[in-house]
């Protein structure tokens, strides 16, 4: 019951004696006792209300420093996902975006690029969206272009750029790579097939060797029997004969000179007959 003045009126003829101001002392510090109570009441109250403010505080803007820090830290077009997958051409999917604040941020636009943390720049692809829910962070759609070794293998350090600037034209060159490299695959497929043939060829046609000899062929002289000696045996580019050194050459020229000298008797006697 809270204290009050008539408590110390001093009535007539009272006498004021010990119990007198003992009385009125005990009221008094009765009423600090209680006062300092509620203060201390009222104290404790308060650092409650304050750390009941401080963690409200902490509770809004904490989250709000942590997405403006990851928006100065990566921009607002770049996620991760840890999404344990294998990329392949025209593979459709869905890619879990990390519930990180960059999440918070991220706006997928038609076609993202998809990389990896701490890879090759070389390693890349290119993802068609086909939608994303920022709450649970589900981006799905369709791998439409791979470059590098994005796809040996299946990998969970995924970095997603949203591209909102990519040319069609681009996106479009980036679709063409599959057939292009189908194409070369096909035109080396028939190289190594006709080479083959042709090894086959060789190995079954009529000439399996040259002189004895496979492979690369380099023939001298010597590779081909007899034709050293019997070059050898052939007369040189210039002569030095006599008569002598050509059979019968002597005699012919014996026997014409002979004739010679008759015709020219018979031709003598046919000068000095009478007409």
């Amino acid at each position: 019951m809270p204290v009050s003045m008539k408590d110390f009126r001093v009535r007539a003829k009272e006498e004021m004696d010990e119990a007198f101001f003992d009385r009125r002392f005990r009221l008094i510090v009765e009423e600090f006792a209680a006062l300092l109570a509620r203060l201390d009441a009222i104290d404790s109250d308060t650092d409650n209300l304050v750390n009941l403010g401080l963690t409200k505080v902490n509770e809004a803007l904490v989250p709000a420093i942590e997405i403006a820090q990851a928006a100065a830290e990566n921009g607002f077009l770049v996620a991760t996902s840890s999404t344990a997958i294998t990329l392949s051409q025209d593979l459709e999917t869905t890619l879990q975006v990390d519930d990180t604040p960059a999440r918070a941020l991220f706006a997928a636009t038609p076609f993202v690029v998809i990389t990896r943390d701490g890879a090759s720049l070389d390693d890349w692809a290119v993802f068609q969206v086909d939608t994303y829910d920022r709450e649970n962070g589900g981006l799905a759609g369709t791998v439409i272009g791979l470059n590098g070794n994005i796809g040996a293998g299946e990998f969970s350090d995924w970095i997603i750029s949203a591209t909102s600037g990519l040319a069609k034209s681009v996106v479009e060159g980036i679709a063409t790579i599959p057939g292009l490299i189908a194409s070369a695959q096909e035109a080396q497929t028939a190289a190594e097939d006709a080479a083959e043939a042709a090894e086959t060829v060789l190995a079954s046609g009529p000439v399996a060797s040259v002189n004895g000899q496979t492979g690369v062929v380099v023939l001298g002289m010597s590779h081909i029997s007899g034709l050293v000696s019997a070059l050898a045996g052939k007369a040189a580019t210039s002569h030095a004969h006599t008569i002598a050194n050509v059979n019968g050459l002597q005699a012919a020229l014996d026997a014409l000179d002979t004739a010679i000298t008759a015709l020219e008797a018979d031709l003598g006697t046919l000068d000095g007959g009478a007409y």
